[in-house]
């Protein structure tokens, strides 16, 4: 009788945490990489020369430097999470990227008029994809076991969710 292989409880939430937090880091590393190193050229070119970020304002070197660091620090977060895909470091990522990216989603749909009607409407549809990927990873981090340190089951931290 052939035998099928059954996965444990915490196998699939892992491979969608594993996917969406790399999904999320190439994210960040695609926008943090040119913020930090060529920010004149992230402000009047991203994405592919159609400006969308020069379209919210005037330009500041410092402040799309910083951005483009804080997004390669988030990256970094969201990296390990996929590398190393336990409950702690998801939930954090997660959040993190959650953070990041709900009050950012929410700016451009308040200001969808400042760029053409396809241009707003793929912005916003990437940045709604963000917050979606995000709540997904937070919610496949939230099934997983707690362990403590040493990736054992730690009675002190909160249980296994259904």
């Amino acid at each position: 009788m052939p035998t099928h292989d059954v996965e444990a409880p915490h196998e699939r939430p892992t491979r969608w945490i594993r996917i969406g937090s790399a999904v999320l880091a190439a994210q960040m590393l695609a926008l943090g990489v040119p913020a930090s190193v060529t920010p004149r050229w992230f402000f009047d070119w991203f994405p592919f020369g159609a400006g969308w970020v020069a379209a919210g304002g005037p330009y500041n070197a410092h402040l799309l430097s910083d951005l483009g660091y804080a997004y390669l620090a988030l990256a970094v977060v969201l990296g390990w999470a996929a590398a190393r895909p336990v409950r702690e470091l998801s939930l954090t990522a997660a959040v993190a990227s959650v953070v990041a990216n709900t009050p950012h989603l929410l700016f451009h749909l308040a200001h969808a008029g400042a760029l053409p009607t396809v241009d707003s409407v793929a912005e916003n549809a990437l940045l709604a994809l963000t917050v979606v990927v995000g709540l997904a990873v937070l919610f496949a981090a939230y099934r997983l076991p707690a362990r403590n340190a040493t990736g054992q089951p730690d009675p002190d931290l909160p249980r296994e969710r259904p």
